[in-house]
This record gives C-alpha cells, structure tokens and sequence, in this order.
C-alpha cells in the first residue's frame, strides 16, 4: 500500500493504517505521513496546525514517536481559537510531562486561560493542569484555582475541585489555600461536585494536622449529608440496584472514619448514623455490601461504643457465609486487623474461619 503524495486527513490516515496487511505497510503510511507532518510544522502554517497535530496524537496513540510535535502544542493553546487550543491541551495530555522543560512553558497561558471567564477553555486548562500539573506549576496557579471553585458555573467548579485534588497530592503545603472554600462546597447538591469536595476534604485531612482540626468541627454537617443520602438520597440517577449513590456513601464514610479516628468527640457524634446506616443496608447486592464493608471499617478505626463494634465483628461474621469469595476475603482481612483489639469477639467466629481453610479456591 502506498499512500497519496499529498497530506492525509485524519480519517483517511486512519483508514490506510487499518487497511495496512502487514506491520511494514503501516510503518511506511506513517513515516510518509509524519514527513508530511514534519514538513507542515517547519512552513509555520497557523491554519492547519491542529489538523496535523491531531494526527500526529494518532500516531502517537499506536506507539511511534511523536515528540517533535511538542512545540506545537504550545503554540495552539497559546491560540485564540479554540479549535486550536482544544487540540494544543489534548496534545499537552499525552505529550508533556514533567520530565520536559517544555512542559513548564505552558503555565502562562493555563494562567491566561483560566482568567478569561469561557467555561469550555477553563474546563480545558483546568483538565491539563489536574493531570499533568507539576509542583511547579501547581504552586504557581494554586490561587487562580482557588479562585475558580466558588463560580457560579458547576461545570467549572466540578472541573477546579478535582484539580485542587491533584494540587494537595502534588504540594501539601498548598492546603491552607483550599481550606475556606471547601466549607461552603459541602452545602452542594450537585453530585460531581459534592463527590469532589468530599475527596479534597480527605486529601487535606490526611497531610495537614491542621485540616483536620478544621473539618472535624463539620462532622455534624457530614453526618446530616450521609443521613440524607440513606433516608431520601439526592437522586435516583446516581443509586445503584437500590441503594443510594453507593460510590458517594463510601466517599464520605472513608472521611468520617479519618475525621473519627483516636478523637472522642466526633466519633460520638457519628456512632448513632454508623449503626444506622449497618443494620438497613440492603446486602443482597454488592453495592449495598460495599457500603456495609465501608461502614465496619469505620467503626473499627474511631472510638466507636462497645455495642457498635460488637455489631461490626458480627458483620464481618455474615460475610464469611457469604457465597461470593471475594467478600469472604475482605472479611478474613478486617477480622485479622481486630485480633488485637478484640480477640474475644473474633474468637466466637473461629469454626467459620477454620471451614474457609477447606474452601476449594486452587
């Protein structure tokens, strides 16, 4: 198979490289093709530049080299068109990392982008930085973030949550930034955002001692969020073969248990919810279990009441009946973290334990 002397569309580069029989016929489209890419990028042309760098992100994709087109991403989000820049940040995605010095050239216009006030081209930058931000850059746009999480657009809140996530992973230090707005996040009822904010939240609390003082005075307000979810939820759209928004449920009990843990106080305050929430779930499906695993742990690792953990123990003692392995196994897991605390309790379940040794797994 030859291919035309002319530069390819996209569609139709895509179709010779299907039709290639053999691997040496796709390797001659391609270098023909990145010749003509090449020789496009060298002539400057502004008009086609996000053409030929959407191929090239194509031929990138099935493995060949694709880094001299790097520049160029640069230049089309430095663009004012956004047909340029919505392929300059995709490019920027898989091209960039923070390995390269070019990758730190694109904090300007992320800066530029972030401040122009069109939610599509923010939604882009906010994108690139979450995935490919460095602790350079994160630093540097850290406020411009912050900023971008109470606007009045939720696309763009959603979108400035989640990168405020991957800043915190990055920088920890960034986090007394984040902590104010996070507050009124959490009055949300838009479910993207309200699953983001929970896992800002989480991130603050596990690498600042200072965030978690903070959030522990919002327990209350946590504890009402889950009570709301188990009694009425938010929506149907998000509940999963009857339980409600199962993925959000874990979210919150993961950062309850963080908030719960050796503090007296908070831990009191969400036991009633805790035992609540483990004797009405619905078991029948994994969803429902995956809350009720969720909701032992997190009575295991707080100051629960005696009566509390006992109920958890017993849980645990359910899931080894189970015919599913994959929850006889998260059970075994849990029980062995709670020899040490509650060997009296583990100890009733031992005939179970010992019949799992006879279980033909291979």
């Amino acid at each position: 198979m030859v291919a035309s002397s002319s530069s390819l569309k996209l569609q139709d580069l895509i179709q010779e490289i299907r039709e290639a029989k053999t691997q040496a016929q796709e390797r001659e489209v391609i270098q023909k093709e990145c010749a003509h890419i090449r020789a496009s990028f060298r002539d400057g042309d502004p008009l086609h530049r996000h053409r030929q760098l959407a191929k090239l992100l194509y031929v990138h994709l099935l493995g060949y080299p694709a880094h001299f087109g790097q520049m160029e991403c640069l230049k089309l989000i430095a663009s004012p068109r956004f047909t340029d820049k919505r392929v300059g940040y995709l490019g920027a995605m898989l091209l960039l990392d923070e390995r390269q010095d070019a990758h730190l050239l694109i904090t300007n216009s992320i800066k530029n982008d972030l401040s122009q006030g069109i939610q599509a081209v923010q939604g882009l930058a906010l994108c690139t930085l979450s995935a490919t931000g460095s602790a350079e850059m994160c630093r540097d746009l850290a406020t411009e973030v912050e900023k971008l999480l109470l606007q009045p657009s939720a696309y763009v809140r959603k979108k400035a949550v989640l990168t405020a996530v991957h800043m915190i992973r990055k920088v920890p230090e960034l986090s007394d930034i984040f902590l104010p707005p996070c507050a009124q996040l959490l009055h949300e009822h838009h479910h993207g955002i309200l699953m983001g904010t929970i896992t800002l939240i989480t991130e603050l609390c596990e690498r600042s001692p200072a965030a978690l003082k903070h959030f522990r005075k919002m327990v209350p307000q946590l504890v009402h969020i889950l009570q709301t979810l188990v009694t009425t939820g938010y929506s149907t759209e998000h509940s999963i073969s009857g339980v409600s928004d199962p993925f959000l449920q874990v979210q919150i009990l993961r950062l309850l248990r963080i908030l719960g843990r050796n503090h007296e106080e908070s831990s009191e305050t969400m036991n009633d919810l805790l035992a609540q929430v483990a004797t009405n779930t619905d078991t029948s499906r994994n969803a429902g279990n995956a809350v009720l695993f969720e909701t032992v742990l997190t009575i295991m690792d707080i100051r629960s009441a005696a009566g509390l953990r006992v109920l958890a123990v017993n849980i645990l003692g359910r899931f080894l009946l189970n015919s599913d392995r994959n929850i006889r196994y998260v059970a075994l897991t849990s029980l062995l973290r709670l020899v040490q605390s509650d060997h009296s309790a583990v100890q009733r379940h031992r005939p179970t334990v010992v019949e799992c040794l006879r279980e033909p797994d291979g």
